[in-house]
């Protein structure tokens, strides 16, 4: 069933489980992710990022948002149609105008009253139209300095946990994603994962909105389970997802290559969903989808 992010999230918050958000980069991961979830019995939110060339233009950014509610609408457990990491007003806007059912504002790089601008204005429209939104509040930087993308994952900055509350009531925000050494995309050899609990502790007491960890692969089972006991609602995973896709599709290859060809696709969807339905167990989520 098609619903927006408020319906999962508010119910993860509650009861003490994060929610998986795959970003989705073809049209087979929307079966395949919805597939997941229902054989998982979890919601799961279909994140779309349009940074990835596939959707960053107007049409096909509308054919995505379609093709995913019509999916979502057969399905026998919620599921939310997401626009992730927003740029600006005007791309939220396109995002309102072709379904999405929630929509996320990301301008966690800018100053903090330009943040708190921007996200207000977006909250005014999006609620209006009876959807959610999410903002960043610290800047979630890339797991490896080396790589970037548009330039802007750079710099990480954790969240300040004595402005929380001060944006949340300012912006009208309904989630917030937060900085707590999380990072984006793979991580570098040398740096090992570390999440701030302590930190998390503070802005989950700061606020009782839904809590939102940004750069989930290969944070580490132990921390993400713990982080979604403790406030964290939705994971984002892109990373560790695909790398399982190509793993199961080269070993297919590498064991038959005439079948392995032909079944590529195939099987580097059946890696992709496998991992989402380990990551639900992880999450807390599977069997919570009622």
């Amino acid at each position: 069933m098609l619903v927006g992010m408020k319906e999962i999230l508010v119910k993860a918050r509650k009861e003490g489980y994060g929610v998986i958000a795959p970003t989705i980069k073809s049209m087979e991961e929307i079966k395949v992710s919805i597939d997941a979830a229902e054989k998982k019995n979890s919601a799961v939110i279909l994140n779309f990022n349009i940074t990835y060339d596939w959707v960053k233009r107007d049409e096909d950014l509308e054919l995505a948002a379609y093709i995913a509610r019509e999916r979502a609408i057969r399905s026998t457990v919620p599921v939310c149609v997401n626009l992730d990491h927003g740029k600006d007003y005007e791309c939220v806007m396109r995002a309102i105008k072709y379904g999405f059912g929630s929509v996320m504002i990301d301008a966690s790089y800018k100053t903090f009253e330009e943040n708190v601008e921007i996200t207000k204005k977006v909250c005014e429209t999006a609620h209006a139209a009876g959807l959610s939104v999410e903002a960043e509040l610290g800047c979630v930087g890339m797991a490896d300095p080396s790589f970037t993308i548009l330039g802007k994952y750079t710099q990480t900055t954790e969240t300040d946990p004595d402005v929380v509350v001060e944006f949340v009531k300012r912006t009208n925000v309904d989630f917030l994603a937060i900085s707590i050494g999380n990072a984006h995309g793979p991580y570098a050899k040398d740096i090992v994962p570390h999440l701030n609990f302590e930190l998390l502790q503070k802005i989950a007491a700061a606020t009782p909105i839904p809590l939102v960890l940004h750069g989930g692969s290969g944070t580490g089972d132990e921390n993400m389970g713990k982080a979604c006991t403790m406030g964290i609602c939705k994971i984002n995973v892109a990373t560790d997802l695909s790398k399982e896709g190509v793993k199961v599709a080269l070993d297919a290859l590498n064991k038959d290559e005439k079948h392995g060809r032909l079944d590529f696709i195939q099987n580097y969807n059946t890696g992709f969903q496998n991992k989402i339905e380990y990551y639900m167990d992880v999450f807390g989520s599977t069997g919570k989808a009622f």
